[in-house]
């Protein structure tokens, strides 16, 4: 073979690892907006171009109104396992005395936050997108699938729960949507985020602000 052909192969053959790699970096989480931006988007210029963390991380969380696809698992009795797509998204945040105020009219036992802390109130939608299976429920719930984090990387502890209604407690089947409200208490005035954990692997975390 010719050292030409030689170079031409082994080019291919580094963009199409270039290209699987950058592929495998983005397939467990992706991000769509509900609304749509009239008008161009602007290149960027070289300068200003930079590399950003996977979507969906601590460094770079899915936004409020964003919507992120996430791939994950369903279970049967016999646990088995049908590759599942949801669409996860956080519809309002309410914080502090609005919060608290809230809880209260959900329940009347919902404790106050103590001293430096605050509640933090989400309302989150969830969509089964895709399912290899229609007999079996995807399951998701608020305090076992949720978590807040502090802006240094502390997980809250969650010991201190609250009762909301709707609860974001859910057992779907494909082609389901639901929405309901996840509490916890977070530093007041923190830029705490939320991170979901789907138990399979995926970890995928949202800003509250």
């Amino acid at each position: 073979m010719k050292p030409r052909e030689l170079v031409k192969l082994a080019a291919a053959g580094l963009l199409s690892a270039l290209f699987l790699t950058a592929c495998g970096e983005s397939e467990d989480v992706s991000t769509k907006s509900k609304t749509v931006e009239n008008g161009q988007e602007e290149s960027a210029k070289p300068e200003d171009k930079k590399e950003e963390s996977k979507v969906g991380s601590r460094s770079n969380p899915v936004k409020i109104n964003e919507i992120a696809t996430i791939e994950t698992v369903t279970y049967d009795d016999s646990s088995n396992e049908y590759k599942t797509k949801i669409e996860l998204s956080i519809e309002e945040v309410i914080r502090g005395e609005d919060a608290q105020q809230k809880l209260k009219e959900m329940n009347e036992f919902n404790e106050d936050a103590s001293e430096e802390y605050e509640w933090v109130l989400v309302k989150s939608k969830v969509k089964v997108a895709d399912s290899e299976t229609e007999d079996h429920p995807f399951t998701i719930d608020g305090i076992m699938n949720f978590k807040f984090v502090s802006e240094s990387g502390d997980m809250y502890s969650g010991d201190t729960v609250a009762t909301t209604e709707p609860d974001f407690s859910f057992e779907m089947y494909k082609g389901s949507e639901k929405e309901g409200y996840i509490a916890g208490l977070v530093k007041t005035g923190e830029d705490a985020k939320m991170e979901y954990d789907s138990w399979v692997g995926n970890t995928v975390f949202f800003d509250l602000k």
